[in-house]
């Protein structure tokens, strides 16, 4: 795994060091009330087992933190006799290795990072999305520099990584290629401060809070963001198929209690009360957590989840997400296949099944 795309170093403020310990969120058990039509029974299997779920610290999936505290999760798990333990990771990529080890039933991850796992044998399944990059995620340059201008200026960033696939794409965008630009590689989180705090950093691609800083202070402007590449920087909860079989009460459970959850963000009674939550578990200030929500949707409606999740526009963006990883050796088997529905035939497939719409 030691060419995966990483952001070890989260887009948030960090709550410490990026160890491999994990942070048990919850006990939490939780089940939803069904499943959508054509999909996976909701009868209850293996009622003993308890199945983890791995996740990290970002803006899109604070809402794992609203499940548990608000007993969403617990109340969905319970109603379909499946127990369901959050985990909680300092480092976003230690939690993908557990998934990729078989550690863990499912994990929060990006679409690049679910290609890695299934093309080493681990039957995934993305039953949710989570949350698309509306424009947390981009390329800083200094002022009387433009995308064209970057030819032969060097940027930092983590190389493999979700920032990596940005640049690419807004290169493209100009008509340069990657070899038109000297890449150094550096913790995202790093090449982002590195940019606020040394004149020398010439280009980088991170995520906020750096690019809103950047852009208040007048260090640099925003040349390309991932709002230039809708539906392209997407985060998903990805599940090993196995586990979805053995109860199959697992899916429903965790859709239903995010939407349980996203109904609440929404309310206009409760949202103070849930971005205050999310806020503190993300380390963050209340006002920061706003400007970040700002460029992070989330995905809040059922009907639009499942559709976008088995949509033509994911399909094409999945292939360009397999291109880049080939490209950069991330996975060996360019004939990689890719599923959508669930019965798919495929390592990776995408699955609006576990949506109860």
């Amino acid at each position: 795994m030691n060419h995966t795309a990483r952001r070890d170093f989260l887009r948030l403020v960090l709550l410490g060091g990026a160890s491999l310990g994990l942070l048990p969120a919850c006990d939490d058990k939780k089940t939803p009330s069904g499943s959508a039509s054509g999909s996976p029974a909701t009868t209850s299997g293996n009622s003993d087992k308890e199945f983890q779920i791995g996740w990290s610290v970002w803006t899109g999936w604070m809402p794992f933190k609203l499940m548990q505290e608000k007993g969403f999760l617990k109340k969905r798990a319970d109603e379909h006799k499946v127990k369901i333990k959050l985990v909680e990771f300092k480092g976003y990529m230690d939690s993908v290795q557990a998934f990729a080890a078989k550690k863990l039933d499912g994990c929060a991850m990006t679409s690049m990072e679910s290609l890695q796992p299934a093309s080493n044998g681990v039957p995934s399944v993305a039953i949710l999305i989570n949350d698309r990059s509306n424009g947390g995620d981009g390329v800083l340059v200094r002022e009387g520099t433009d995308l064209k201008g970057l030819a032969g200026k060097t940027v930092l960033l983590e190389e493999f990584s979700v920032s990596h696939y940005l640049l690419n794409r807004a290169l493209e965008s100009a008509g340069l290629k990657e070899k038109d630009v000297k890449i150094k590689n550096i913790p995202g989180d790093d090449a982002g401060k590195a940019f606020l705090t040394d004149k020398n950093v010439e280009a980088v691609a991170t995520w906020n809070p750096h690019l809103f800083q950047a852009v208040e202070q007048g260090k640099g402007k925003l040349v390309f963001s991932s709002k230039d590449i809708p539906d392209e920087i997407m985060d998903f909860l990805v599940m090993n198929e196995d586990a979805l079989k053995e109860n199959p009460g697992l899916g429903p459970a965790l859709t239903d209690a995010w939407f349980d959850a996203m109904a609440y963000f929404a309310g206009e009674a409760m949202r103070k009360d849930a971005i205050e939550i999310m806020a503190k578990g993300a380390g963050s200030s209340v006002e920061d957590f706003e400007k970040m929500l700002k460029d992070t949707d989330l995905f809040t409606d059922r009907k639009k989840t499942a559709d976008t999740l088995e949509g033509e526009k994911l399909k094409g963006t999945m292939e360009k997400v397999k291109k880049f990883s080939f490209d950069h050796d991330l996975i060996k088997n360019e004939g990689f296949q890719i599923g959508f529905g669930h019965d798919a035939k495929s390592q990776l497939k995408f699955d609006k099944s576990y949506i109860k719409i």
